[in-house]
């Protein structure tokens, strides 16, 4: 009777959705995909920025070695698209700025990330702000987005010229006061694209503000963060549109009369900026276990408290994961 027991127990637990067969599953395809990235030996990691964060993952798969492609986000999607034209398929996983991640999407060289989860607390949509997983495409399927942080970065204002009392709404920006006044980085490129994207979705501002703000401000459009904040602190323009706050607030400690605009108070909110833009897997890796081990460590706890701590982030790696602390948040 005892050996009929066991034996029923066993079958019971092997079965489809059971819980312990679930475990041994995944355990199970956890073990084999890292050993057969073992035998790969590497994994392609290409993205713009610090990726000093993969210092921990070589200590968690030191057999597992990490070739970086770094470079900005649009040569990383030239690069890509220049070796695939010539039947060459060296990426495995990408980190790059939205337009630049939509490129890749667009031109279809990308596949479902999903299908490289592995790990239980990567699957769990709980796991992650407002309980599901955040995508940067239509899909939902392919740029998978792990950080975000408040946008801050939507103006800057010389302290000369304004009061920032004045500002309790983007509506304010449109005061006939401002005409001819304001430089803001092209809408085209870098936070241009950022800033005018949040106007167009806001559904308190959308497209009638935005090209209310392009066609009657008589703005002059930059495409150089640091020529723009000189004009600012010079008093050439009393207010900077879609700014690097980084040079705004280095340029305030060296002295000069420039402040970041606070817009979380302003009565249509603030958007979330997409930090470091999206994770997405190639549709062809070169080292497809190695892309499947580096993606699940890197949206693991271990692997976004790593990304948080990255001494070159200066804090702004705010991950969306809702069970690690922000202590290194800023």
């Amino acid at each position: 009777k005892l050996i009929l027991a066991w034996a029923f127990f066993v079958w019971q637990a092997i079965q489809p959705g059971n819980v312990f067969a679930g475990e041994t599953t995944w355990q199970s395809d956890w073990e084999k995909t890292v050993k057969a990235a073992e035998q790969e030996g590497e994994v392609a990691y290409s993205a713009s920025g610090s990726y000093r964060f993969l210092d921990e993952f070589h200590k968690a798969f030191a057999k597992i070695k990490t070739v970086v492609v770094s470079l900005s986000c649009s040569d990383v999607v030239s690069r890509i698209m220049t070796e695939r034209r010539a039947g060459k398929y060296l990426a495995d996983v990408v980190r790059c700025g939205m337009t630049s991640a939509h490129s890749l999407y667009r031109a279809k060289t990308l596949q479902p990330i999903s299908a490289a989860f592995i790990l239980p607390e990567v699957k769990d949509p709980a796991k992650w702000w407002q309980g599901r997983h955040h995508y940067g495409d239509g899909e939902a399927k392919y740029l998978f987005i792990p950080a975000g942080s408040a946008y801050v970065r939507f103006a800057s204002y010389n302290k000369e010229l304004v009061n920032p009392a004045d500002f309790k709404s983007y509506w304010d920006l449109l005061n006939p006061k401002w005409k001819g006044k304001i430089v803001a980085t092209d809408p085209r490129t870098g936070e241009g694209r950022n800033g005018a994207r949040f106007l167009y979705y806001n559904p308190e501002l959308g497209s009638q503000y935005l090209r209310r703000l392009l066609t009657e401000m008589d703005l002059t459009l930059s495409r150089d963060y640091r020529q723009a904040t000189d004009w600012l602190a010079q008093k050439r323009y009393a207010l900077f549109l879609f700014s690097q706050s980084d040079d705004t607030l280095t340029a305030s400690q060296q002295g000069l009369p420039v402040q970041v605009l606070d817009t979380t108070g302003f009565k249509e909110g603030v958007g979330l900026d997409p930090i470091g833009g999206a994770v997405a897997l190639m549709d062809k890796p070169a080292h497809p276990n190695a892309a499947k081990v580096l993606i699940n460590w890197l949206l693991s706890r271990e692997g976004q408290l790593a990304v948080q701590r990255d001494p070159e982030s200066a804090g702004r790696n705010d991950s969306l994961r809702n069970d690690i602390p922000k202590t290194e948040v800023h």
